[in-house]
């Protein structure tokens, strides 16, 4: 039994009962294999899940480099790091509740650090600290999103509620639609866009976060 093989079961175990039903228990009964088995290979649940935290941003680096705004090119790289968890159940919280440094992690990282420097940062430090806020963000906006998908059909009924609440709230009042029919991915890019500072249709300022 190979590494890659256990991490194919288990992001398939993950897609079916998400973060919480990927047990190093079941995980075994499914490779069929004795619980001593596997965590010969991993020792812990934490250890497997940095493993499966990588695999799901294989692939995930610049797609093209004949782009030449570099502030552009990170957007891109973010949205397909953000696709790529989404396309996962709890992507989100896997990614979160890790320290991943696979092979898969470090080159999306050097990649993104390096765009950075691209931008106008002059330190490699400060742009790893820039790519970290960008992940939290990412992070944080796929986890909201995946958690309160199953809550979109119910939303609907606590309009009346918000809308006595908001009497003397007249900007959220204003705002209603946007809460209670949320376009996720505009959401996302227009925040992502405000990080790096990228203004829709203007040129790229030479500087980010």
């Amino acid at each position: 039994m190979e590494r890659r093989e256990i991490i194919e079961e288990a992001v398939a175990l993950l897609d079916e009962a998400g973060h919480d039903g990927v047990t190093m228990r079941v995980l075994a009964a499914r490779l069929q294999v004795s619980a001593p088995s596997l965590y010969w290979h991993y020792p812990s649940k934490q250890k497997l899940l940095e493993d499966v935290a990588d695999s799901l941003v294989e692939g995930v680096a610049p797609q093209s480099t004949k782009e030449a705004n570099p502030h552009e090119r990170l957007l891109r790289l973010l949205a397909d790091f953000r696709d790529a968890l989404l396309s996962h159940r709890d992507g989100g919280r896997v990614f979160a509740g890790t320290f991943a440094l696979g092979p898969h992690v470090l080159d999306l990282s050097e990649a993104a650090t390096s765009l950075l420097l691209e931008t106008g940062i002059t330190d490699p430090g400060d742009a790893l600290d820039a790519w970290f806020n960008l992940v939290r963000f990412t992070v944080g906006s796929v986890i909201e999103q995946q958690a309160t998908t199953e809550q979109l059909n119910e939303l609907e009924s606590r309009r009346s509620a918000f809308e006595n609440a908001s009497i003397a709230r007249p900007t959220l009042r204003a705002a209603a639609e946007r809460l209670f029919a949320p376009d996720e991915d505009r959401r996302f890019h227009d925040g992502a866009r405000l990080l790096i500072a990228v203004p829709r249709g203007g040129a790229s300022p030479p500087r980010t976060i």
